[in-house]
Formats: structure tokens, sequence, C-alpha cells
């Protein structure tokens, strides 16, 4: 580029299309521009070099005018205390969203379809609701009143209209681990009485004890429910919804097939017929395999022979009829309410109960329970666990109100999404309810079934009531095991998700750690420690990649201002004298070292080496001068030392750093830049930083950076490679004027 090209006035011209023929005109219309679409576009732009500071000045528009304390508190409080009708009208809606829902609602469409939806989540719910509950450690009815009450509840404030709320295998596990403390708890009389010393089961004919043990493991549910609540309102005023993006797609995979296998070990004994102790805490699972090896003998075949059936049964019907037929049927095979009735029916008229000694659900009350205050003081202990039940149910169940939003173009508030959990899970503490959450299959079923929106939840909650005042006695003679059975097959699509593994490796190693470390610190530890292991890892993995970054040596394409890395691209050179380097990550406090020796390394040149080459080549040239001496007239003298022999022959003269990727920036990279731009001056490199984003630059404006250092940053890397190839358009203080810099 010569001098009178960079002396043009600025122009851009963004519809220059230069084809393959030089002389051919550029199309004027869109045919014209479909008949050409083989040539070839170039973008032709021209304009000063900018220093960032100076772009900004120029550019950026002038911050908002901060406001004190005081004047922020006086316009929330004066917008909060207005009040009008459209102020009313949206508190009402933000407060309730089903209203907005209903506005727009279609009866004569969008109701048969909710009903229909409704009604098959209930028929699917049932059996399911009454099966979780026996996992959660607690009477069957229980796992009933879950889907009836709180449901009703987030009906009214919850933001999702496909998310199946109810009962879920994690959730239910964690309530489980808490609850079971009671059984297996040495130092009151009432587990003395019921554990015998080899740690069998409660004794079936002690009908009094078992139901005031009972009565307790729901009123500490009831109490943990109240915590998990109050804890999902907290985070909803607060605005913490976004407290799930901590808990990444592989972490949450990990945990919920680790939990899986949980949930799978706690059924085997019912499976096998077997009378053992729950086991809680630490390698609960190591300790639950040794106790059932050690009375694997002792296995009811009948229990055995009745969950295999079943489970082949539930098997073929919802994997080789249901999922291949999904697109012929209207509605899935309802197989688990059917396998529900079949084995009650054969249950009660075998008498199974009796001749083989297979346990049943037992007596199931009728009615709705009387309100009922938790069991606050034996909670208390449990705090930490209702925390991460809240958590925990939250997160599944935005993720999958989330997945749910984008397949059918509308929008869920996080926020809205906690308070109406937390709100549904204190009235529900009330009436016998631990926390709920979304079910991932249950959804697919409304979703499959064509429900529009949340009313199709009503329409489940009238199914589960009715069972609840009626039918529920009629199930008393359920064995255990066909509940077992229900959960062990609705568990394959969370144990399959191991075989994501192979893919995890291939995509990132990092996702693939995170998830095998999670899965293994929940199956070998606990659920609780395994969530918050994972977490922590997946913490720890992102500080790693930020020191794990390897910095680029950058050069130009051939006939374009673009720079890529000279190792993956061809035509790509690097101007003799300049290196341009680019890293990919923030410079702070974890990868401040690596970030200065990389800068090093690549660079070729380590300012302090040459400066003790320089102090050793001042030496060396002392001595030598000082061996010369010049005798003239009877005295002395040494020789002026030439400065411009102390200088090194160095292969460069700048190093440009883009920074581009650079999202922020704490005190310790501020210090890092004062250091390399301080060191490198020092043996005659200069360093210029590119493309600082707006972030990044604010920080560096209010450390003093930009006051010591600003005239070495620049807009682009284009800009700083323009900058050092024609300093003589430059001003002594490092900034050239806009008339002289055109690129």
């Amino acid at each position: 580029m010569d001098e009178e090209n960079l002396r043009e006035p600025l122009c851009l011209k963004t519809d220059s299309i230069r084809m393959k023929d030089p002389k051919a005109q550029p199309p004027t219309s869109k045919e014209d521009m479909n008949n050409h679409v083989d040539m070839d576009m170039v973008i032709d732009v021209r304009r000063p070099v900018y220093h960032t500071k100076e772009f900004r000045e120029k550019f950026k528009k002038p911050p908002a005018p901060d406001r004190n304390f005081r004047e922020i508190i006086g316009t929330n409080l004066s917008n909060w205390c207005s009040c009008s009708k459209s102020r009313c009208k949206g508190i009402l809606l933000d407060s309730f969203p089903f209203l907005k829902i209903m506005q727009k609602y279609k009866v004569k469409t969008d109701l048969p379809n909710d009903i229909i939806a409704g009604l098959t989540v209930g028929i699917m719910q049932l059996p399911q609701s009454m099966a979780y509950a026996l996992l959660a450690d607690l009477p069957p009815i229980v796992g009933l009143y879950v889907s009836f009450f709180p449901i009703l509840v987030y009906f009214f404030f919850g933001t999702s209209r496909h998310a199946a709320m109810g009962t879920v295998a994690v959730v239910s596990l964690l309530i489980g681990s808490v609850v079971s403390t009671l059984e297996v708890d040495p130092t009151t009389s009432l587990n003395a009485t019921l554990v015998g010393a080899n740690g069998t089961a409660l004794d079936d004919t002690d009908t009094a004890l078992h139901d005031e043990l009972n009565q307790r493991k729901i009123r500490l549910a009831g109490a943990i429910t109240f915590m998990a609540g109050i804890v999902q309102i907290i985070l909803g005023y607060c605005k913490l919804g976004v407290v799930t993006t901590y808990m990444s797609d592989s972490l949450v995979s990990g945990f919920t097939t680790g939990a899986a296998v949980h949930v799978f070990t706690s059924q085997v004994k019912y499976v096998f017929g077997l009378r053992i102790r729950r086991f809680s805490g630490v390698f609960q699972l190591v300790l639950t395999y040794v106790e059932i090896f050690k009375n694997i003998h002792k296995t009811n075949l009948a229990d055995m022979t009745i969950t295999f059936i079943c489970m082949i049964i539930i098997y073929l019907v919802k994997v080789q009829v249901n999922q291949r037929f999904k697109d012929k049927l209207k509605v899935p095979v309802p197989i688990d309410l059917f396998v529900v009735i079949a084995a009650t029916l054969t249950s009660h008229y075998e008498n199974l109960h009796e001749r083989y000694n297979i346990r049943i659900v037992g007596k199931i009350p009728a009615g709705l329970p009387a309100p009922n205050v938790p069991a606050f003081d034996q909670g208390k202990p449990f705090v930490a666990d209702a925390i991460v039940i809240g958590i925990v149910a939250f997160a599944q169940s935005v993720s999958l109100a989330t997945l749910m939003a984008k397949k059918h173009n509308y929008d869920i508030d996080a926020n809205k999404e906690l308070k109406a959990y937390g709100f549904g899970n204190i009235f529900g503490s009330f009436f016998s309810c631990y926390p709920f959450a979304a079910s991932v299959s249950r959804t697919s079923v409304q979703d499959s079934a064509g429900g529009r929106t949340q009313l199709t939840n009503v329409f489940s909650c009238v199914l589960v009531l009715i069972v609840i005042l009626v039918i529920g006695p009629l199930f008393e003679d359920l064995p255990n095991c066909v509940l077992s059975a229900i959960i062990w097959v609705a568990l394959r699509t969370m144990l399959l998700q191991i075989l994501e593994l192979k893919r995890l490796w291939k995509i990132s190693k990092y996702d693939f750690s995170i998830w095998l470390v999670t899965f293994l610190s929940v199956v070998i530890l606990h659920v609780d420690y395994g969530l918050g292991i994972g977490i922590i890892f997946s913490a720890f993995t992102v500080v790693i990649r930020s020191q794990r970054t390897n910095m680029k040596l950058y050069g130009k394409i051939e006939d374009s201002n673009i720079y890529r890395n000279e190792k993956d691209y061809v035509k790509s050179v690097q101007q003799a004298d300049v290196r341009i380097v680019y890293y990919n990550s923030p410079v702070y406090f974890a990868n401040a070292d690596i970030f200065v020796r990389q800068i090093h390394e690549t660079s070729g040149v380590r300012p302090e080496k040459v400066l003790k080459k320089m102090k050793v080549m001042e030496k060396e040239r002392s001595k030598a001068e000082f061996s010369k001496v010049v005798e003239a007239d009877g005295q002395t003298t040494v020789p002026n030392a030439d400065q411009n022999e102390m200088k090194l022959d160095l292969s460069i003269s700048c190093i440009i750093i883009d920074c581009s990727a650079m999202n922020f920036i704490d005190t310790v990279g501020i210090k890092v830049f004062e250091q390399l731009s301080t060191d490198y001056s020092k043996i005659g490199i200069k360093i210029l930083y590119a493309d600082i984003k707006d972030p990044v630059y604010a920080v560096l404006e209010a450390s003093g950076f930009i006051e010591k250092f600003g005239g070495t940053l620049y807009l682009s890397i284009e800009d700083a490679v323009q900058a050092i190839t024609y300093p003589a358009y430059a001003s002594e203080s490092g900034v050239a004027k806009p008339e002289d810099r055109l690129l």
C-alpha cells in the first residue's frame, strides 16, 4: 500500500462486488444476484487506523448517569406503590401465570386434548405414584397425595404448559435416604422393638407400631418438604433461577444414572423377598449389597417369579408396542395400571400373602388426609438435605420444562417456576406429601397424547382424587414386588445413559470426566455427596481449561486482513519482525503465570535473559576498553563507549496480543499486562494489545492501565499491524493522526 492510497478519503464500499471479469458491472437486482451466485465477492472497506481509546471516545455512547442509593430506592418505591388499572392487571398476570394462558385458551380445540392427555397421564401416574412412595420408604398412599395436592397449586403459579408434575425416582430416593434414618436409629426404644438383632424388617403382626413409625416418617418427610419449599421460594424471589446453569448436561446425566443405580438397589429386597435393613449415609450402596449377599439364601421364589413376569410384560408392551407404534397409537397402552390391577386381583383371590409370605401394600386409608403440622423438631438436622432436595427437584423440572417450551415455541420463567415449586411443596407438606417434580416419562406421554396447557395436570388430579376417595383401599393386596417391577422397567432409560460415555469421549474429554466422576461419587459415596463433588469438579475443570489453553501464533491470510493460526491455515504469512499471538482464555490469577510463560515461548524472547546478556556484554566491553589504554602526552584516557554496540540482534521488534477471546481480567492479569509492557520495552520490543472487549477495557481503565499504556491498545489486529508497518504516520505520543491513517 503506497502513500497516495493511504491518504485517500475515508469510504465504505459495502456494495462493491468484484466478479471474475473486472470489467463486468455489479448486479443491480435480486434476479441478477441469483444469476451471479458463482462470482467472487470482495469486501472493500477503507477507514482510519484506530486506537481503542480513540475509537471509544468517538463512537461509544455516554454511560447513563449514576444514581445514588436514595434515588434508586425512591424510584423503586414509587413504582411499587403506584396504583393503576394496568399496574394491577400486570401484577395479577405476573403472580398467576395461568391467567395469561387461559386468556388464549381455545375451548373447542384445546379442552378435548387436555382431557385426553390428563386422563392418560393420570392412569400412568397411579401405579408410578405408589411405586415411588415405596421407594421413598413411605406408605403407597403418600405417592397419590403428592400427585394431587401440590399439583393443584402448581397449576396456578407454574409457567410450563407441558411438564407432568408428581412423584419422580430421584427425589423419592433422596427422601427415602432421610426418613429411613428413623428405622435404623438405635437410640429409640421403638426401633429396638421393631428391628431384630439380625437386622430383619418389621413384624407384620405388629400393626400398631408399624403405623406409628409410618406416621413419624410422614411427618419428617413433611418437614423436609416444607424446608425445601422455603428454599425454592427464597431462590425464586432472589432471582436465582440460574442456579441450574452450574449443573451441566454431563453432570446431570452422570448424577441421574448414579441415582438410578441407588434406586435399582433399593428395590432388590422386594424383588427377592428379602427382609433386610435399609442403610443410609456414605457407602450405603456397598453396605446394602453386602447385606443382600448375606441373606441371598432367604430369597422368596414367589416374589422373584412375580417380579420377573411383570417386568417382561411391562417391557414388551412399553418398548415393543408403545414405542414402536407410537405414531399409530393415539394414547399409549397403560400397561402399568393393567399389571397392577391383575396382580392385585390375583393376590387377593389366591391369598398370596398368607400362602407364600409375599409382602403386600397393606392398609390404604380412604379419603383425603387431615391437615397435619410437619415434625419441624425432627427436621432440624436435615436442613442441608432439604436444600439439596429442593435444588435437585427444581433442576430436573426446569430442564425438562425448558426442553418442552423450546419444542412448542413459548418461554418459561425459571424464577416463577421456583416459586411455583416452593408454594406447592409448602402446601403439600401439611397434607402428608414429599417434594414433587416433573417426570420425564409422563411428560413425554402427555406431549404425545396432545396436551396443550397445564390444565392437563388438573384432569390428572381429578382421576387421582377419585382413587384417593374411593378406589385406594382396593389395592391393599397389591404385592410390593409388582411396584418394584414397575420401578425397574422405568429405570431403563436412566441406566442406558451410560452409553453416552462413548460419545462424550469423542466430543469432550472434560465432559466425559465430569460424567464419570459424578457417577462414581454418587454410586460409591452417596447421592448428596456425589452431586456436590460433581459440581465442584465441574467448576475445577473450568479452571483447568483456562490453564491448559495453548497460545497460537497467528499469520495473515494472503490478500486479506484476516489472521489465523499459521499451523492450521494455508497462505497464512507472518510479518518478518512481528509476532501475533492469540490466547483463548481470560487472564486472571489462576493462569497469569502460564500466560506470561506462553508469551515468552511463542515469541521466542525472554526479557530477563536478554537483559542478562546485555549486562554481560556491558561488562565485557568495559574490560576490553580498559585493556586498551591510550597514552597521550603522559595521560591515560578511555574511549567513549558506543551504546549501539550493546544492542542484541533480536529477531522481532513487536508482539501483538489478540485479546478478542478475553472476556474478563482481574488485578493479577492487569499486573501481568503492565509487567509485559515494561519488561519488553527495556529490550526494545513493543507490546501491542488488539481487540480489547468493553468489559476488559473498563477494568483496565479503572486500574490506570489505559493512562500509562493507552497508546498500545488497538481496535483490531490489522490496526496494530498497520501502525507498526507505517510508523511515520504516528505522532510522538504513539497515536497517529486520523487523516494520515487509512486502512
